[in-house]
């Protein structure tokens, strides 16, 4: 056992052993009890053996080369995808969306952890954390998944919200995917809300344009043509959270000095990854401030149908939710009065 920490999910393990050595059997026994532990895991294994038979429709729709197939079955949906590369990390990204951890069945080393099976000898410079050696019993399997389980964030439901974000934002995990992935999570428990919002319950505004901006869309579900996430942009990484089923509203605000609070948390640590480790697992009340906040929205600010129309006595173009303004001759957009 040694501590790891992982701020990236999928984490990967290695089940190595050879041919007939218990892999898949071993596989077999983690998978249930890492489920039942919270844990959404996934199996892969290379394969050489053809997955269609030739004379069945799946085979003929392959040997088509669509970009993916789908086929769906009374016990399963099976997805089928272009082969890529055969390398661990590649294999990972394919599965990611639905993966905490993946366990790949292997014959051969991987630059991942990895438990050994059988008599298996470790190779050079392979990164064991167990041996099995199929007889075990299940007080040794429940300490094997409590081992795996230690590989990941303690927080397996901020760690997903952070993984959905840097998804969103490209791939970057930057400290403000980070922190505003967190924080928009802090803003759903505070209101009692599941996340993401899909039944247009919850408002957010935002008092940012930056990177944390992204993590709020991704997270919460808000979004801007739903009338859901308005910016009031004040150069601060908060947001304000307002839930329409209960009137109540609160505001979520990053504590000041947060960057020296990583560089103490992670001495030594380059400030980037410092950063983003701390804001990854440090408790959420020792990186947000939260404050009740008047439910300050207007009718007008809320989704539905536009609250009113009117032309723009100078341009002609039409202006809703009465965001015109009153000219000495009729309504004026804001462009026409200069604003």
């Amino acid at each position: 056992m040694r501590e790891r920490v992982v701020f990236d999910l999928p984490a990967v393990v290695a089940i190595r052993g050879a041919s007939k050595s218990g892999k898949t059997s071993l596989c077999a026994r983690l998978i249930p009890a890492l489920e039942r532990a919270g844990v959404r895991t996934v199996w892969v294994k290379r394969t050489h053996h053809p997955l269609d038979l030739p004379d069945k429709a799946s085979g003929r729709i392959w040997e088509a080369a669509p970009s993916a197939m789908l086929l769906r079955a009374p016990d399963r949906r099976q997805l089928t995808l272009p082969p890529g590369t055969d390398e661990a990390a590649d294999l990972a990204h394919s599965v990611a969306a639905y993966a905490d951890l993946v366990l790949l069945e292997t014959h051969r080393p991987e630059p991942v952890p990895t438990v050994l099976v059988g008599a298996t000898p470790a190779a050079e410079g392979e990164d064991v954390l167990a041996r099995w050696d199929g007889t075990s019993a299940a007080s040794e399997l429940e300490a094997l998944v409590g081992h795996l389980r230690g590989l990941l964030p303690p927080d397996l439901t901020a760690a997903r919200a952070i993984g959905v974000a840097r998804a969103f934002h490209g791939g970057h995990g930057c400290p403000g995917i980070v922190l505003g992935a967190r924080l928009a999570l802090e803003g759903g428990r505070a209101l009692g809300i599941a996340l993401p919002d899909a039944d247009k319950r919850l408002i957010l505004v935002a008092e940012t344009s930056r990177c944390a901006l992204d993590a709020f869309v991704a997270v919460t579900g808000c979004r801007p043509g739903r009338r859901t996430l308005r910016i009031d942009d004040q150069g601060k990484l908060a947001a304000r959270f307002y839930d329409l089923a209960t009137r109540r509203a609160v505001r979520v605000a990053a504590r000041p000095g947060l960057r020296a609070v990583a560089s103490s948390a992670f001495p030594g640590v380059e400030p980037f990854e410092a950063q983003r480790a701390a804001y990854a697992s440090l408790p959420a009340e020792e990186l947000f401030l939260l404050q009740p906040w008047p439910f300050d929205l207007t009718e007008a600010d809320l989704p539905g149908k536009p609250r009113g129309r009117v032309e723009c006595r100078a341009c002609g173009e039409e202006v809703t939710d009465g965001l015109h303004l009153e000219g000495e001759t009729g309504p004026v957009c804001r462009g026409c009065a200069g604003r």
